[in-house]
């Protein structure tokens, strides 16, 4: 197991100045773009899990206390209108980055 990690790390070593030879370029800012654009897509993930939580939080609150729905439902709807300014953020990072 040790040799196999040694190996890996000689072979990364091998690599890193081959890295830094490279000379950046339209194509090489350009695809970095897209993987940044890629990477903020991502936060839409975390924006589902939220919501997908706090939905379910709100069912079990109106399943206990079912004369408290209307107040209920209002702190539900601001809750996720504030959760979702997150994915909305990354999905105007990934149109501006993809743009350039």
């Amino acid at each position: 197991m040790f040799n196999v990690l040694l190996n890996v790390f000689n072979q990364l070593i091998d690599v890193v100045p081959r890295v830094l030879e490279v000379v950046p370029n339209e194509f090489y800012a350009r695809g970095l773009a897209y993987i940044g654009a890629g990477i903020a897509v991502f936060t839409g993930f975390g924006t589902a899990i939220g919501q997908g939580m706090a939905s379910a939080k709100a069912a079990e609150a109106v399943g206990r206390q079912p004369e408290a729905q209307s107040k209920i439902l209002v702190t539900t709807l601001i809750t996720q209108a504030v959760a979702e300014t997150t994915g909305i953020y990354g999905l105007i990072i990934a149109f501006i980055l993809t743009s350039k």
